[in-house]
Order: structure tokens, then C-alpha cells, then sequence
């Protein structure tokens, strides 16, 4: 393990991987006759976030291989994200500010999603540069 993972035990990884490839698996294999709360995308993309988040931690910081793996979990984010932010129920877009109706919290629900989505790519941007070999931009 390089020195910025030396405080991170094997075993949290090995954890953090395992959530996460059970997340792939729970968004890859059909669900049966209950109704999922989420779209299978959404959650085996949330999986492959945990995966490559896991692996991650076990590589040196200055592996390029850990940079293609956050360029992963930016490109996850960005597409739960944007499946939120387009295709999300508005029923199950939750929380929202109290004085406002279930219609305006779920479009501001929605802002927020495709906010977080639309900055991520621009992250994800930065680090394809970077792992292209270009200086920071």
C-alpha cells in the first residue's frame, strides 16, 4: 500500500469492495415481483462507486491507476446524478424545504441532483487531463 493509504485497514477495504460489488450485483441481477425503490442503474451504479472507491485505497496515490478509478466513481456520480435529476419519480425525491408544495420541493430536488451531476463531469474533466498528461487546467 503507498503512504497515503497506510491508515486504512485492509479489511475496511475489503468491506467497502464487497458493498459495492453487492450493490453491482443487486442492480444487475432482475428483481423479483417487489417494486424497487430505486432504478437497478442507479444502484449498480452506486455499487461500482463503492468498488472502485475500495480499490482505490489499497493503490499508491500517485498510481494513474487510482486516478482512472476516481475518473470511475466521478463518471458514477455523474450518472446517478443526471438518472436523478431526468428520470427520477418525483414521489420518491424526498426532504425539500417546508414551506414550499411536494411539486417545487421535487423540481428543487431535481436542480440539486443535476447541479451535482453537471459539476462532477467538470471534475471528471479535469482528471481525464490529468490523466492524459496535461498540466492542470
Amino acid at each position: 500500500m503507498g503512504e497515503a493509504t497506510r491508515s486504512v485497514s485492509w479489511g475496511a477495504v475489503m468491506l467497502i469492495v464487497a458493498l459495492g460489488l453487492f450493490f453491482v450485483a443487486a442492480g444487475v441481477i432482475a428483481p423479483g415481483s417487489e417494486v424497487p425503490v430505486a432504478s437497478p442503474m442507479v444502484v449498480a451504479m452506486a455499487g461500482m462507486v463503492l468498488a472502485a472507491g475500495g480499490i482505490a485505497l489499497m493503490l499508491s496515490s500517485a498510481s494513474r491507476l487510482r486516478l482512472a478509478l476516481v475518473a470511475v466513481m466521478l463518471a458514477g456520480f455523474a450518472a446517478i446524478g443526471g438518472w436523478i435529476a431526468f428520470n427520477g419519480s418525483a414521489e420518491t425525491i424526498s426532504g425539500g424545504v417546508a414551506f414550499l408544495t411536494r411539486e417545487e420541493n421535487a423540481l428543487l430536488g431535481r436542480l440539486t441532483f443535476g447541479i451535482g451531476a453537471v459539476l462532477s463531469v467538470l471534475v471528471l474533466i479535469l482528471v481525464l487531463r490529468q490523466l492524459r498528461g496535461r498540466p492542470d487546467a
